[in-house]
């Protein structure tokens, strides 16, 4: 017998835990429903709303912006707040309840994931975790969905707290960055090549170094997702410590380039005196920083030359950026082409420099080994 109609789709449980609303007391969020930010209390959070103590009174469908922080004055520092768009819900006499307006992709897990400790109340810097760790995935679910699982694995299990915030920083920068980049949303990238720089990059301290590892993250990057030329450069940064790194970028910025053939670039020695070798280091150690160098130098990054048999005596020490080190530098701000690009070089060599033929020479000697 032919039914008149067909029978209502039976309505699927909802899980509880995603709406399992949590409190988190000194977590607060500032609104911006005008030029200035407005400070309100949050009473509890979930995974898909926020409920505020408020005067304001957004009408339902309502959409506003909101950064959520510690309380206190509002954060500068973007590693300790959260932008998040909510959509207002309901209204009561002490506050306005909202749902979380999510990108497309970002799955929210506040409550259910392993970093999360077993209690009732959470701190601030817990729940913030969790948001940049879902959009960390999300981001990484757009350049290599196949390899998900792992991503998930590393972010939720893999690392402890402290370097967790290094990598989701490393990843939401290079989204940044790549999201000026034509084609944005097309970009790929090769699973196990961003995999090892957000575990090697996690244990990056400093903000110039997560930039540098952020810098590398966005040039892995490819409209065809097959690039691999990164992975050697993924193993040399992670040699580096932030001295190599802060010794490296001044000998690349500071050195004058020059096209030194086949399309590659060299760079002209800067030389240091002690006093400036222990500014840049913030060090004082100069037979640490001699060793430093030693190492760029053993990497095929730099070509360091002391002008003195006694470090402590030394006079001043001469660091020149080989082209290894100048194209490791350039991917590390997010360059995936021409090092000559990069760096403006003219595409003939300047014939006011000196020793031009004994430069090309030691860039094709480097790009041999």
């Amino acid at each position: 017998m032919n039914l008149p109609f067909a029978p209502p789709e039976k309505r699927v449980p909802q899980d509880n835990r995603r709406s399992l609303r949590r409190t988190s007391p000194d977590l607060a969020a500032y609104s911006w429903s005008g030029p200035d930010p407005h400070l309100n209390t949050v009473r509890d959070i979930s995974s898909t709303g926020v409920f505020l103590l408020t005067r304001e009174r957004w009408l339902p469908g309502d959409i506003i912006s909101l950064t959520l922080q510690r309380s206190g004055p509002l954060e500068g520092n973007i590693e300790r707040r959260v932008a998040v768009k909510a959509r207002a819900v309901r209204i009561d006499e002490s506050g306005v309840g909202l749902s979380f307006v999510l990108p497309e992709g970002m799955d929210l897990r506040l409550w259910d994931s392993p970093l999360m400790v077993s209690s009732r109340s959470y701190e601030p810097e817990d729940v913030l975790r969790e948001f940049r760790v879902a959009e960390t995935l999300a981001f990484t679910q757009r350049l290599c969905a196949s390899a998900q699982e792992g991503f998930e694995r590393l972010l939720r299990e893999g690392l402890s707290n402290v370097r967790v915030l290094s990598a989701t920083e490393i990843a939401l920068r290079a989204e940044r960055m790549l999201a000026l980049a034509p084609n944005a949303e097309r970009m790929r990238a090769i699973p196990h090549i961003v995999l090892q720089i957000l575990e090697e990059g996690s244990w990056a301290d400093s903000e110039s170094d997560q930039q540098l590892w952020a810098g590398l993250f966005a040039s892995s990057c490819t409209l065809d997702g097959c690039d691999d030329a990164n992975l050697a450069f993924v193993s040399m940064l992670s040699q580096l410590t932030h001295t190599h790194t802060r010794l490296l970028t001044t000998a690349c910025t500071r050195s004058a380039k020059v096209l030194a053939g086949e399309g590659r670039v060299s760079g002209r020695p800067v030389t240091l005196s002690a006093a400036e070798l222990m500014h840049i280091t913030g060090s004082r150690d100069l037979i640490r920083i001699h060793r430093d160098l030693e190492l760029l130098a053993d990497l095929g990054l730099a070509v360091v030359t002391v002008r003195t048999a006694s470090f402590v005596e030394m006079d001043g020490t001469s660091i020149r950026p080989t082209p290894l080190g100048l194209e490791l530098y350039a991917r590390c701000n997010g360059h995936r082409g021409s090092t000559v690009d990069f760096y403006g070089v003219p595409t003939l060599p300047s014939p006011a420099l000196e020793n031009a033929d004994e430069i090309a020479h030691a860039a094709a000697e480097q790009a041999s080994v």
